[in-house]
């Protein structure tokens, strides 16, 4: 980056720590130009929901309850006809309905889709906001885009929601670094767009590199940065991963600066180092788990990000009614065309040479049941993080934001968990992982994201499909007016 783009981006990260002190009724969805239509602006009138089940979020089920809204805020929840309508409120009847937090989603790569090509030629404004909208159609409120995101777009956007001006879920952006050869996933950096260091990613080759890299994101008002240890690369870099000195020299540094980190590794032997090094937020969940790793977990009162994304086994998700809201007949053609079922946009890759044996998949299935159910049971917090789409099978077919959310709950539950262990795994527990305190539950203080739902969760994973209304802080989203140039 040249001076005049490092003193803008400067300048913009102070703006967006002030911002970041405005109260969050503020962040009216006003129109972005080229996007889909956007959610209703929250005029701030104070909105009474009375009448509904209330999941809070903190374990707490109130049934036939109230919920006072007003400025975006939650100002306060009880027993339907307990709390008084303010003069000039609005009233919501939603009785037989359920109301709980708006999902959280920990782990996602924005920008890079577009649901007929799939690349970084995608990562503009229009596209990234566009998916924060796909989102908050889902009931999806906030989304934390890890280190794949080109910053000198995705600040500027973050910063344009803190005042308002973009809506739809809110935006955490996620730096990061890595080696050349176990960083971001190949079908990143094999991209001949793919920006590389210098706009959000950073490849350091010692620990001042990795100290000054946390530096200069912290001084950016970031919240959260990811590191990869991984070796998966050898076009770029000989799987070389990162090293011990360097990972720990990001960790004490964000410690500084009172940085969430996040590490993707996918080896036992690594989560292990990274937990006693100061890592409590891991993604890729270990093939293979011990009592030592589930000790050093509960220990260090850690959260896993597991992202089974089983539901890409399921090769026909495309013709699933909950999916086809939000996509074009295009988008249908293409997903139906069995000429594609490689990466999206890109040659579909050759058949293995020695495909599995009949049963391999329903084993290996079996042993993630196996595996999953075991840290339900030991008390691992699991988090929802639904990745950028890539299955067991290693093929893409895109991300499709706000649905892929859905899916991954309902693999939790598919694998082991409870409906009310999933809903905490997608709403309160991711947010009080990375620090935003100000989402995840419905408590008084708390921003008005909500999810209002035709049936009730807790007796069906699925129920969360039921999408009757969605407010994100505190304004109602058109999602109908969101849906219909999506699906010309």
């Amino acid at each position: 980056m040249n001076a005049v783009h490092d003193r803008v981006l400067a300048g913009m990260s102070r703006l967006l720590r002030l911002a970041a002190l405005l109260p969050l009724g503020l962040g009216a969805c006003v129109p972005v130009s080229g996007q889909a239509p956007p959610a209703a602006q929250n005029d701030r009138r104070p909105l009474l929901l009375d009448g509904a089940r209330v999941i809070v979020g903190d374990g707490r089920v109130i049934d036939s309850a109230a919920l006072l809204v007003q400025d975006g805020l939650v100002i306060e929840v009880g027993r339907s006809g307990g709390i008084a309508a303010p003069r000039g409120a609005t009233v919501v009847n939603v009785s037989g309905k359920t109301i709980m937090p708006a999902i959280v989603n920990a782990h996602t790569h924005l920008g890079w889709e577009k649901y007929t090509s799939w690349g970084a030629q995608n990562f503009t404004r229009q596209n990234l906001i566009d998916h924060l909208y796909r989102h908050a159609y889902y009931g999806v409120g906030t989304v934390i885009s890890t280190a794949s995101d080109r910053e000198s777009v995705g600040l500027g956007v973050a910063l344009d929601q803190k005042l308002g001006r973009v809506g739809g879920a809110r935006y955490v952006p996620e730096p990061g670094l890595g080696t050349p050869g176990g960083g971001a996933n190949p079908n990143f950096t094999n991209d001949a767009g793919w920006w590389g260091p210098g706009d959000g990613f950073y490849e350091p080759a010692s620990p001042a590199d990795a100290r000054n890299a946390v530096r200069a994101e912290a001084a950016k008002g970031i919240q959260v940065f990811k590191i990869w240890v991984d070796a998966r690369d050898e076009q770029r870099g000989g799987r070389t991963k990162l090293s011990e000195d360097i990972y720990r020299a990001a960790i004490d540094e964000a410690i500084v600066h009172d940085i969430k980190v996040l590490a993707h590794a996918p080896d036992v032997r690594d989560h292990k180092l990274l937990l006693r090094a100061g890592v409590r937020r891991l993604i890729h969940g270990p093939s293979e788990i011990d009592d030592e790793w589930i000790g050093l977990m509960k220990e260090r009162n850690a959260y896993l990000i597991p992202t089974t994304l089983s539901w890409m086994r399921d090769r026909q998700f495309y013709q699933d009614p909950f999916f086809r809201e939000q996509v074009s007949a295009a988008v249908i053609a293409r997903l139906s065309d069995p000429k594609n079922l490689g990466p999206v946009g890109r040659p579909q890759a050759a058949p293995p040479a020695n495909p599995p044996p009949p049963g391999a998949q329903q084993a290996a299935d079996e042993r993630a049941r196996q595996r999953f159910t075991r840290l339900v049971n030991a008390g691992i917090q699991i988090i929802l993080g639904s990745d950028v789409g890539w299955g067991p099978t290693a093929t893409h077919v895109g991300s499709f934001f706000g649905y892929a959310e859905h899916l991954e709950l309902e693999a939790f539950v598919r694998l082991g968990m409870t409906p009310a262990q999933a809903i905490a795994a997608g709403t309160r527990r991711p947010a009080e992982a990375f620090g935003l305190h100000d989402v995840g539950s419905i408590e008084p203080g708390k921003a008005a994201d909500l999810l209002v739902l035709d049936a009730n969760p807790l007796d069906d994973i699925r129920n969360l499909r039921q999408i009757s209304k969605v407010y994100l802080r505190g304004a109602e989203v058109d999602r109908a007016a969101l849906r219909a140039p999506w699906t010309k």
